[in-house]
């Protein structure tokens, strides 16, 4: 069973306009998800108009280059696409 103190109980309810500690826990989660998907798609669409291509074929047409901002670039955008999956995975479960 999770146990909140007082304070953290009704900065909930506060923040959500619930008056139900589950609903607002949930409410907040669900914000929290929606956020991080948001943050996460803009920061893809910005290495998509850097680059002028999706992940994939970013992926396919710097095979075998290792210059070091492609590498960085190359980690850096896989680790937003997995990230992104995670989180709609977590957003397909509350849908």
């Amino acid at each position: 069973m999770l146990t909140l103190s007082p304070q953290v109980g009704e900065l909930l309810l506060q923040a959500t306009q619930s008056q139900d500690l589950e609903e607002a826990l949930q409410k907040v989660l669900r914000d929290y998800v929606d956020l991080k998907l948001a943050a996460l798609s803009a920061e893809i669409s910005r290495l998509e108009g850097k680059w002028g291509c999706p992940f994939a074929e970013f992926q396919e047409k710097t095979k075998g280059e290792y210059a070091y901002e492609v590498e960085s670039t190359f980690w850096e955008w896989e680790r937003l696409e997995t990230l992104k999956s995670h989180y709609q995975a977590i957003h397909e479960r509350w849908s």
